[in-house]
C-alpha cells in the first residue's frame, strides 16, 4: 500500500508520463466495452510509456495547475475488485501485465490507485476490443495518449535485451551505521509470570496520585528491564548498483534461532519505554492507528515466525536507503542466530537472498521481585 506521505508527493508532481489523475472512477461493472476500453487504454499507455519507475493512475484527484491535485475523492458505489480488474485486463493481451489496484482513504476521502511497475514492453491487444485495435501499441506522451510509432516499439524491443541483471548490496549496520558485529555480549533476565500487583505505601493512600497507580509497574519494569539487556538493534541499507530503476523495492527479515530458543522482532521505536508507577502513562504512548497503517517497516507475528517487512518503493540507479526505521531483534538465550533477508523488486525475477549470522553470550538469570527493588529502577 503507498503511504500518505507518498501519495502527497504524487499530489505535487503533475501529470505526465508516469502519473494520471481521474476525478471520477472508471465505468467497469455493467458498462459497455467502449466504456470499459477507457481504462484498458490508460493502463496499456503508461505500461508502455518509457519511465524509470513505477506508473500511477491517482483515481479521486483533480488536475489544479499550477497547484498540487485537489483530492476530490470517489463515490462508494462502483468499486472495482482487483481480481476482476485483473482478469478483464490481462485476458485480452498477448502477455501478462504486471499492475495492482487498491482502493484507499487519502486526506478523509475515498481514492483509488492503479500502480503499474517498469516491465517488457510492448503491451497490445489480441483483438479489438471496445474503441481500440488489435496489435496496436499505445503509449503514453507527456500528459496525453498516442499510438507508438515502428521506431518506437523498436526501441522497446532493444531496451529488453540490453538490460543486465539487478546489482543491490544489502548492509547490516548497528543505529551509529556502523557494520554489524558477528558476535554480542547480553544479559537474559527471565521474571516469573506472575508478580504482584504493584501498590504505594500507606502513607501515600490518601494523596491524589493514589486513585492512579498502574497496578502493572512491577510487570511493566520487569518487561522494560528484560528487553533492553537482550536488545540488539539493526538498521538495514539498501544500494541499487544497476544502472536502472528498482520498482516497488521490498525487504523481507526473520531470524533463524539456536535450538530451543526463539526470538521476538520490533520496530526500535516500539521497544518499551521506561515504565511509570501513576496510571497515566499509557496515554503518551498511544500512536494514532493511521499513522501505524502508514508505516514503511512492519512486523508480521501471525505466522509461525516474526517477518519484518520493508518498503522501499522505487530506487534509482546509485540511490542508497536507510529503512525508515531500526529493527530490534531480540533473542530469548545465548546462541547462534542468523538473519535472512529476501529482497523483491519488479525487475528482479527472484527474490536475492542475503544472510547475516552472529552469536549472542552471557548469562541467564532468573529473576523476581527483590531484584526489582534491589535493582533501583523503581519509582520511589
Amino acid at each position: 500500500m503507498l503511504t500518505d506521505a507518498f501519495l502527497e508527493e504524487l499530489r505535487y508532481r503533475g501529470e505526465g508520463s508516469d502519473l494520471d489523475y481521474k476525478a471520477e472512477r472508471y465505468p467497469f461493472a455493467k458498462a459497455s466495452d467502449e466504456e470499459k476500453s477507457e481504462i484498458l487504454k490508460d493502463i496499456l499507455a503508461l505500461a508502455n510509456t518509457h519511465r524509470d519507475s513505477t506508473a500511477y493512475i491517482l483515481l479521486g484527484f483533480k488536475e489544479n495547475p499550477p497547484h498540487p491535485a485537489d483530492v476530490v475523492g470517489l463515490s462508494p458505489e462502483g468499486v472495482i475488485d482487483d481480481a476482476r480488474l485483473q482478469e478483464f485486463v490481462n485476458g485480452k493481451l498477448e502477455t501478462k501485465l504486471t499492475f495492482r489496484y487498491e482502493e484507499r482513504l487519502f486526506d478523509g476521502q475515498h481514492i483509488a490507485v492503479i500502480s503499474i511497475p517498469q516491465q517488457q514492453r510492448p503491451f497490445y491487444l489480441k483483438k479489438d476490443y471496445g474503441k481500440l485495435s488489435k496489435d496496436t501499441v499505445y503509449v503514453r506522451r507527456g500528459s496525453a495518449t498516442g499510438i507508438a510509432s515502428p521506431r518506437e516499439i523498436a526501441m522497446m524491443g532493444a531496451a529488453n535485451m540490453v538490460r543486465g541483471e539487478a546489482e543491490i548490496q544489502l548492509l547490516f549496520q548497528t543505529p551509529d551505521n556502523q557494520p554489524l558485529p558477528h558476535s554480542f555480549e547480553r544479559e537474559f533476565l527471565n521474571f516469573p509470570d506472575d508478580l504482584p500487583d504493584y501498590s504505594v505505601r500507606r502513607s501515600d493512600m490518601f494523596s491524589v496520585s493514589y486513585q492512579h497507580v498502574n497496578k502493572n509497574y512491577l510487570r511493566d519494569v520487569a518487561n522494560y528491564r528484560a528487553n533492553w539487556k537482550r536488545v540488539i538493534q539493526v538498521r538495514l541499507s539498501l544500494t541499487n548498483q544497476s544502472d536502472f530503476s528498482l520498482g516497488d523495492t521490498h525487504i523481507e527479515m526473520v531470524c533463524r534461532c539456536p535450538e530451543g530458543e526463539s526470538v521476538s522482532l520490533l520496530r526500535a521505536d516500539h521497544m518499551p519505554e521506561e515504565p511509570d508507577s501513576s496510571g497515566f502513562g499509557h496515554l503518551a504512548n498511544m500512536q494514532n492507528i493511521f499513522e501505524r497503517a502508514n508505516q514503511r517497516v512492519s512486523v508480521d507475528e501471525r505466522g509461525c515466525e516474526p517477518v519484518a517487512h520493508v518498503t522501499i518503493e522505487t530506487m534509482r540507479p546509485g540511490q542508497t536507503t536507510r529503512a525508515e526505521e531500526d529493527l530490534a531483534i531480540l533473542p530469548s538465550g545465548p546462541g547462534n542466530y542468523v538473519l535472512q533477508v529476501r529482497i523483491l523488486a519488479n525487475e528482479i525475477p527472484a527474490p536475492l537472498l542475503i544472510e547475516h549470522s552472529f552469536d549472542v553470550a552471557g548469562p541467564v538469570t532468573v529473576a523476581g521481585v527483590s531484584d526489582l527493588y534491589a535493582s533501583g529502577d523503581l519509582a520511589q
